[in-house]
């Protein structure tokens, strides 16, 4: 088993922890160099509103990265 660096977000509600959540989750699976590599991304939240919430951020961003022009919301995210 490969150990793999651990990530914790614990604040208040209405922070933030879903939207970077999901940035994290895409950043790491942008970077990978592996093409099944979301499939060993782990990413724990405390509700299901915040599970489907973060579900809809990366498939949202998922979609506007197949854009043509891709929209300022999701190529914030990376802060490029």
């Amino acid at each position: 088993m490969t150990s793999s660096p651990t990530t914790f977000y614990s604040a208040s509600a209405g922070s933030g922890k879903t939207y970077t959540l999901a940035r994290d989750y895409l950043t790491l699976l942008f970077k990978s160099q592996f093409n099944n590599h979301y499939r060993k991304i782990l990413a724990v939240t405390f509700t299901n509103k915040a599970v489907a919430e973060m579900k809809e951020r990366v498939l949202e961003h998922l979609y506007n990265f197949g854009k043509q022009s891709v929209p300022d919301s999701s190529l914030g995210i990376f802060d490029i």
